[in-house]
C-alpha cells in the first residue's frame, strides 16, 4: 500500500515547459553558446541538470549557471499548474497520503509557485534546487523514516524513473508533457498515467 507519495514538480504539476526552455536559451545565451530550439532543447536535456550544461560547455560550473538561471527566472517567469491537480492534491489528502516534492527547480521558486497555485499545505515535504535527486532521495527516506514498499514517484523524466527503480521504491510515469510514452515505458515503471487523474486508481 502506498503511503508516500512524491512528486517532481516541473512538467509534471507545473505546466512549464515553454518558459523553463526560454530561461534555459538566455542563460544559454549570457554562457556564450548558441541557442536550442524547443525540440532541441527536449532531446538534449539530462539530469542532473549540470550534466546538460556541461554537454555544451565543460567549465561550467553550478554557482555560475544557479546565478543566470535566477536571473533570468525573475524576468520572465508566469507558469500555471496542469489542470486537475488541485483536484487529486485533496482527493490524495482525503485518503491521508503524506505528499512530498522532490525537484531541481529553485526552492524560492517553488515555494512560491506552490502559494501561487493553492497548493500550500497539501506537502509534508518540499525539497528544491537539488542538484541530484538520487542522493536528496536517500535523505529524505532516511530521515523521514519512509519504507520503499509503502513509497511512490511520480515524474515524467526517464533518469528520474530509473533512479528511483534502483532505490526500490514504486514508480509512477507521468506521460503528458515531457518525455514520450513510448521513451517512458522502455524505463519499466511500476505504473504509467496518461493524466493526473489516473492517479485515483492507485489509492481505491
Amino acid at each position: 500500500m502506498i503511503k508516500n507519495l512524491i512528486f517532481d514538480w516541473s512538467w509534471t504539476l507545473s505546466n512549464d515547459l515553454d518558459n523553463i526552455h526560454a530561461v534555459t536559451m538566455n542563460v544559454f545565451e549570457k554562457l556564450g553558446l548558441s541557442r536550442l530550439s524547443l525540440d532541441e532543447y527536449k532531446k538534449e536535456f539530462t539530469l542532473p541538470y549540470m550534466n546538460f550544461y556541461r554537454k555544451f560547455k565543460k567549465d561550467a560550473t553550478r554557482e555560475e549557471v544557479d546565478g543566470l538561471f535566477m536571473g533570468e527566472l525573475r524576468s520572465i517567469w508566469n507558469p500555471s499548474s496542469f489542470e486537475g491537480v488541485l483536484e487529486i492534491l485533496e482527493f490524495l489528502e482525503s485518503k491521508n497520503i503524506r505528499l512530498s516534492i522532490l525537484s531541481s527547480h529553485p526552492q524560492e521558486k517553488l515555494e512560491q509557485e506552490i502559494e501561487d497555485y493553492w497548493f500550500a499545505g497539501f506537502f509534508q515535504d518540499i525539497y528544491g534546487s537539488v542538484p541530484d535527486k538520487i542522493d536528496a532521495l536517500k535523505n529524505l527516506m532516511k530521515t523521514k523514516d519512509f519504507k520503499p514498499e509503502e513509497t511512490a514517484f511520480a515524474g515524467d523524466m526517464i533518469h528520474d524513473i530509473e533512479a528511483w527503480k534502483e532505490a526500490g521504491i514504486i514508480t509512477i510515469a507521468a506521460t503528458w508533457w515531457y518525455q514520450t510514452k513510448e521513451s517512458l515505458s522502455d524505463s519499466n515503471p511500476d505504473f504509467m498515467i496518461d493524466d493526473i487523474a489516473e492517479l485515483k486508481k492507485l489509492f481505491v
